[in-house]
């Protein structure tokens, strides 16, 4: 047994069924007492923690990587929006990056006065303001998307398109549920 995966930090695949000893590894806490690690609730035990842990530390280390250009991810993020679409508005880009408004209204101001990205109102639109990249930030965001590039191959290069897939297909129903997730939350007080 490697020592990342004595320390839990990947999943051991080596048991004769192939199926991770679930409940000796990963981020999440072990099975309850008395519980089989393999029952549905001991999974998605592991599932929402893996999913958690996961996202946080690929949050993490691209942060970490991308101190180079001074840029966080969610600036990177922004960036790249703007590079994918230029012209998105703040409205579409708070909804596709998941975050409130207040918190994209402070990453682009952040943008603006560095001078790699700039508000232009909507023609038909005043109110709405769509975002563009200025000149400077090109060479930035090429150099940004190649560290990212090498990072994501890194990390994915031992996972198969097939597994891809199937983490997409179930990562996509998992959003879905969130979305459309109506369960009983704690009233307002």
């Amino acid at each position: 047994m490697d020592n990342r995966r004595a320390m839990g930090e990947v999943p051991d695949l080596t048991a004769s069924s192939g199926r991770a000893a679930r409940s000796r590894v990963g981020p999440g806490p072990p099975a309850m007492r008395g519980q089989d690690p393999d029952s549905i609730e001991a999974l998605r035990v592991q599932m929402s923690w893996w999913l958690i842990g996961t996202g946080r530390a690929w949050h993490n280390l691209l942060d970490e990587r991308l101190r180079f250009s001074g840029q966080t991810q969610p600036r990177w993020r922004v960036l790249a929006w703007a590079q994918l679409q230029p012209g998105i508005n703040q409205s579409e880009l708070s909804e596709r990056m998941s975050v409130t408004s207040a918190t994209l209204v402070g990453i682009i101001e952040a943008l603006v006065r560095q001078g790699l990205l700039e508000r232009r109102e909507r023609g038909d639109d005043r109110r709405i303001k769509e975002l563009y990249l200025t000149p400077a930030a090109h060479p930035v965001v090429d150099e940004i998307s190649r560290e990212v590039v090498k990072i994501r191959d890194k990390l994915l290069e031992d996972v198969s398109s097939e597994e891809l897939e199937t983490c997409l297909s179930v990562l996509a129903r998992i959003r879905r549920s969130i979305a459309d997730y109506d369960g009983d939350l704690p009233a307002a007080e």
